[in-house]
């Protein structure tokens, strides 16, 4: 059964209203009927093909002047969410295989400044997978996930993003995660980032919450406070520990708090005066 997917999915785009095309592109047009064929088709490598058309015209159209601040609101079967800095917009899509897993697609634009903005692919090489916590990724062997949130963090004149994402993992178990995006202004960028500082874990470079595809775990970022919140998760019996396809939350949260550039761990903390 399809997860929602395309239905939530975005729920999570979120833009200014400014630079709002009145009129749809060509290229827009086509991407939109593309997506409503992958929609409803029945067969693996065709939505396969069908992705990859997708992505061969978006990439034609973020070429084109004005596709930064543009909303393809047209294009509601795909992601799109800008940082809070308005220099990173990433675009994700999905769409639900036989035996239960995914297909994804993706890009990312980068506007250093005003006369340039940069667009990279995001390519799942053979077939989506979980990302290890301590591996640093490239943007082509991406592992697939629907981005919702970006967060620009600058400290000491370095900067880097946080992005919350979700992704459809197996049959019987789904994750979300929290990845670093490092990009320079020659639109050279990589996943991962040793930013994380947790007890007992070294060199972490993303977090991963591993969860039952039956629960629902939510992952959060609080600008008041500085903190992404999320679900704390236990295995529904104690002969499941470590087996995460039976992993849900307990109704206590834990959090990383941005301190000096850098996400500490916080157990257990308290979000009743969260506003």
């Amino acid at each position: 059964m399809w997860k929602i997917l395309f239905m939530i999915l975005f729920s999570f785009s979120l833009f200014p209203l400014c630079g709002q095309k009145t009129a749809f592109s060509e290229n827009e047009q086509q991407i939109s009927l593309l997506f409503d064929s992958l929609r409803v088709s029945n067969v693996d490598e065709d939505k396969k093909r069908i992705s990859d058309a997708i992505a061969m015209l978006l990439a034609k159209e973020l070429k084109s002047p004005g596709s930064f601040e543009n909303q393809y609101a047209s294009l509601n079967f795909m992601g799109k969410v800008f940082s809070d800095d308005n220099k990173v917009k990433i675009y994700t899509w999905n769409y639900p295989l036989d035996d239960k897993t995914y297909g994804y697609g993706g890009f990312i634009q980068y506007k250093p400044n005003n006369k340039t903005i940069k667009t990279i692919p995001l390519t799942v090489k053979t077939q989506a997978y979980l990302p290890a916590t301590n591996k640093r990724i490239s943007l082509n062997d991406w592992y697939g996930a629907l981005y919702y949130k970006i967060i620009s963090v600058t400290y000491k004149k370095e900067n880097y993003y946080v992005l919350l994402g979700w992704a459809g993992n197996t049959a019987i178990s789904d994750f979300k995660l929290i990845e670093i995006l490092t990009v320079n202004e020659s639109g050279n960028a990589y996943l991962g980032r040793l930013v994380f500082k947790q007890k007992n874990k070294i060199g972490q470079q993303r977090f991963v919450l591993e969860y039952s595809a039956d629960a629902k775990v939510s992952l959060s970022y609080d600008p008041r406070m500085k903190k992404i919140i999320f679900d704390h998760l236990v295995p529904s019996e104690p002969v499941y520990a470590n087996v995460y396809s039976y992993y849900g939350p307990d109704f206590t949260y834990d959090a990383f708090a941005l301190e000096e550039g850098k996400w500490v761990f916080e157990e257990d903390i308290d979000v009743k005066n969260r506003e």
